[in-house]
Parts: structure tokens; C-alpha cells; sequence
């Protein structure tokens, strides 16, 4: 995503103006979006989330709203770029959001989005994860054995890298999209852009490889490295760059 606004950017030859929708708390993402010359926007409709990036990340040339699309819509907004960073999954009509993000495009402005495989490697931990008593326990196993490793075995390993627990999160809004890239490209055709080949961004992901390799950078490596190189059906999510007009 940062070497596409990359793109972008030496093609404008100059600072864009960047939308994130469904920023979230900032620390996954938005925080790392904003270059020199940029303006970088992110909202989200959750307020605690929206108050820690505030605190977190806020900056001239870095704003955070508690709102939805509609707000910017109304009052004739642009952007070189909007950004939906698995978000298009959270909500019940993805192609209205889809729409109301490319109203806010400027001419040859990109949309960029990732979304998970619906039927990939972090959907299928994310499902176990939830069955009855296999779910709760399986995670509680996985959580004792990381805190041994953690502290006996790769001191701190862990604590220096997972996201604190009182982080802010919108745990209530879960997926209730499935996508396939064939699905996403119908949708992104019906509101009027255009996109090249689709990316994988991970082989594994989800709540247990999340939670056992975070300190690994090794193993991250791999993971991406090998996304690249995998049939788009096995990856766990992918990134897909559109275009608005010329």
C-alpha cells in the first residue's frame, strides 16, 4: 500500500490527500500512511478507537474524525486516495461503501484496499477459534504455552510486540462479507474503477499464528515472501490497487 501511494505521489509530483476509512485505533495502518506534503484523514464511527489515535497519532497533516463516509460526501471532499483496509468485511453493504469512497476520488485517484480470503487460511483459524469449547479452550492452551515461552524460554519476546490488551478495538463488528477476488472485482466494476491483478499479502494468519509468531520476524518474512509465489485461493488476504479514470 506505501509503494503504491509511492506511485502515486511521483506521478502527482507533489503531497496527496489521503482518506483512511475504518482507520480504527491508527496503529495498524494509518499511522504510517503520511509522507511529506501528505494530508492524511481517518475515520472511523468508533469513538474510543478514534481517541487513541487522536492522543496517539494526531499531527498537522494528521486528523482523525468520528464519522462516516457520508459526512465527506456531503460536503464535496477529494482525495488522491482512499483507503479501505479490511474494512469492505465489517459492513453490511460493502458496494455502497465501495461507491461512496470513489465519489470522494479525485480524476486518476486509487482506491486501496485489502480484504481476507473469505474461504482462506485466517477465515478457517478465525471459524475454530470460535467453535463451542474447542474455541475458548484451544485459544486459552495457545495463550498459557505463549506465556511459558515468554517468560522461560524467549524472555520477553512476546510482551515487547503484542499489542497491549486495553488497546481500543471494535471487537463487536465482526466479518459478515466472504469475499473471493472474483466477487471484489464484480463489485469494484459495478461503481466504476478498475484494477490490475490482485496481491497476496499472507500465506497463515489468524488468531493462533497471529498470536505464536509475532515475535518472529523470520517466520513474518516468509510469510509475505511466500503470499507472492501461492495460487490467490490459498493466501489468507489480499491487496488491490484501483483506479479512477485516466
Amino acid at each position: 500500500m506505501l509503494a503504491a501511494l509511492a506511485r502515486l505521489r511521483d506521478q502527482r509530483q507533489r503531497g496527496l490527500d489521503v482518506l483512511d476509512i475504518g482507520c480504527g485505533n491508527g496503529t495498524a495502518l494509518t499511522q504510517f500512511l503520511a509522507y511529506r506534503g501528505d494530508t492524511v484523514i481517518g475515520i472511523d464511527t468508533h469513538e474510543p478507537s478514534i481517541a487513541y489515535a487522536r492522543g496517539h497519532f494526531g499531527a498537522p497533516g494528521m486528523e482523525f474524525h468520528v464519522s462516516n463516509v457520508d459526512w465527506l460526501v456531503a460536503e464535496g471532499r477529494r482525495f488522491d486516495a482512499v483507503v479501505f483496509a479490511d474494512v469492505l468485511e465489517h459492513v453490511p453493504d460493502p458496494e455502497y461503501l465501495l461507491s461512496s469512497g470513489v465519489l470522494l476520488l479525485r480524476q486518476g485517484g486509487r482506491a486501496l484496499i485489502t480484504v481476507p480470503n473469505g474461504f482462506g487460511p485466517f477465515e478457517i483459524e478465525s471459524w475454530l477459534s470460535r467453535l463451542p469449547v474447542f474455541g475458548p479452550s484451544s485459544l486459552w492452551a495457545v495463550d498459557r504455552f505463549v506465556a511459558v515461552l515468554n517468560r522461560f524460554v524467549f524472555k520477553d519476546a512476546w510482551t515487547s510486540v503484542v499489542s497491549p490488551s486495553d488497546l481500543p478495538y471494535n471487537a463487536e463488528c465482526g466479518h459478515v462479507q466472504f469475499f473471493t477476488p472474483g466477487a471484489l472485482l464484480r463489485m469494484a466494476a459495478s461503481v466504476g474503477i478498475r484494477s490490475g491483478k490482485p496481491t497476496g499479502l499472507s500465506w497463515l494468519s489468524g488468531p493462533y499464528t497471529n498470536f505464536l509468531f509475532a515475535p518472529s520476524r523470520s517466520f513474518c518474512a516468509f510469510n509475505t515472501w511466500i503470499a507472492d509465489w501461492l495460487p490467490l485461493w490459498l493466501v489468507s488476504g489480499w491487496f488491490f490497487e484501483f483506479f479512477r479514470g485516466k
